[in-house]
């Protein structure tokens, strides 16, 4: 399937195609935090609008969980760190896990294996 068969915004598809991402089966070539440190993808809010559609659509190519389909609240999760940048102990209060476990679901279902973009502002700007 092609990225622009998504209904996705007309930000996204252009960062998509900067990227060179232009089918969905290339995602899966690709790590989360990978495509988060690109600049076109840096804010989080690109790859979330992207991984909303997917979902929607029942795909999920960047799970390492044979296909899992993620839950409502692992995208909240997925959009509290990479969108957001927030700590994993903050994620895990707002939707009731411990912080390792909000950091296994991110391995798991989106390849996020390290800080995002996001994060990183966030952290940067609590110690201004």
């Amino acid at each position: 399937m092609r990225v622009n068969e998504l209904a996705l915004s007309q930000a996204v598809l252009p960062s998509l195609a900067k990227v060179g991402i232009h089918e969905v089966e290339q995602l899966a070539g690709h790590r989360t935090g990978e495509l988060l440190r690109r600049p076109e993808l840096s804010s989080g809010v690109e790859l979330y609008e992207l991984i909303c559609e997917l979902h929607r659509h029942g795909l999920t190519p960047f799970s390492s969980y044979g296909g899992h389909i993620e839950t409502e609240r692992e995208l909240e999760i997925f959009r509290l760190r990479a969108v957001e940048g927030l700590t994993f102990t903050e994620i895990g209060e707002r939707v009731g896990l411990n912080r390792t476990r909000v950091d296994q679901l991110l391995r798991l279902h989106f390849r996020l294996d390290e800080v995002p973009p996001a994060a990183k502002r966030r952290r940067r700007a609590r110690n201004d």
